[in-house]
């Protein structure tokens, strides 16, 4: 999802409808970084680029841009803010070679995002798995779904909330680190699980 359209709904979410003004709040990304939006009134272009950053309009007209703190947003917005639709959410869970085993720290991973994930009503998932360039392409395209068939056990047996689970391999067909055919490379042994 893009980071910039991200920001826009959250900046809309927060947009204030009573009479001819209307505010706008740049709410930061899920890892606290910047993204940026433009406010375009009379003739006029505003920049929003830092988290919090705030700017009013009414008439068609923008005022002074401003930054507000967390707590400033999370206090006068509280209803808004409490209601928002939990993020989209990305993990990269690590397998051993040649197998549908997690690493040690991805089991410790899995287990914590599964946690998170039961206070998702409906969500959607997206699970992709990779395998390395190790043996033949046909046994990499078997290895990578059955690791992503796997993760998607692991959603059923903690009964989440899914609107859907799909399921795909890519076999070694999309490497996250170049390597060489017969090179372990365990930075491409994984499953990319994301929620939105």
């Amino acid at each position: 999802m893009n980071k910039l359209w991200m920001a826009s709904l959250a900046l809309l979410a927060l947009v204030g409808c009573a009479g001819p003004k209307e505010r706008f709040v740049l709410l930061p990304q899920p890892d606290g970084s910047a993204s940026s939006i433009v406010i375009k009134a009379a003739g006029s272009d505003t920049v929003l680029a830092t988290p919090y950053a705030a700017v009013e309009t009414q008439a068609g007209k923008a005022g002074q841009a401003s930054t507000l703190t967390a707590a400033q947003v999370n206090a006068r917005y509280a209803p808004v803010m409490n209601n928002l639709p939990l993020r989209p959410r990305s993990y990269e869970l690590f397998f051993e070679l040649g197998s549908d085993r997690l690493t040690p720290d991805s089991r410790k991973q899995l287990e914590q995002a599964l946690e998170e994930f039961k206070k998702f009503p409906a969500g959607e998932f997206i699970i992709v798995g990779h395998a390395d360039n190790i043996g033949s392409d046909a046994n990499n395209e078997v290895l990578s779904v059955r690791r992503a068939r796997l993760v998607e056990r692991e959603l059923l047996r903690v009964k989440v909330d899914a609107l859907s689970i799909d399921v795909v391999g890519k076999g070694s067909r999309e490497p996250r680190v170049p390597q060489k055919k017969g090179v372990p490379e365990p930075r491409n042994r994984f499953v990319e699980l994301k929620i939105r």
